[in-house]
């Protein structure tokens, strides 16, 4: 859904749950990065971008600079991540050394996010 990074952030850190996920729209929102994969591990969160690649018309994670897997649908996505773990990357991390493996297992629930008037 439409909820800011630093909302969504916020809420996994307080859930405190390994595992747990939620897509959100990009706050670019273009139509090559619509959605960001959020992923809540080792009392971090990591955002990955998924992209929608044009030529193929499917979906994919990252940056693109690995060797991606593509998907038709982001549905996709989480259900393969579901069985086959993810490798994280702090994007911090200028090496790409620190990487973190994890599968998608806790769906993060949108309504649970609270409302900031």
């Amino acid at each position: 859904g439409e909820y800011d990074r630093h909302e969504v952030e916020k809420a996994l850190l307080q859930e405190n749950t390994d595992e747990t996920f939620l897509v959100r729209d990009c706050s670019k929102k273009s139509k090559s990065e619509p959605y960001v994969l959020v992923v809540y591990y080792g009392r971090r969160v990591y955002n990955i971008k998924v992209r929608f690649l044009e030529d193929s018309q499917q979906y994919a994670l990252g940056t693109g600079l690995r060797g991606d897997d593509k998907f038709n649908s982001v549905k996709e996505i989480i259900d393969f991540y579901k069985c086959i773990p993810i490798t994280l990357i702090d994007g911090k991390d200028k090496s790409g050394a620190q990487r973190e493996q994890c599968y998608l297992t806790y769906p993060f629930q949108l309504e649970e996010l609270p409302i900031i008037l």
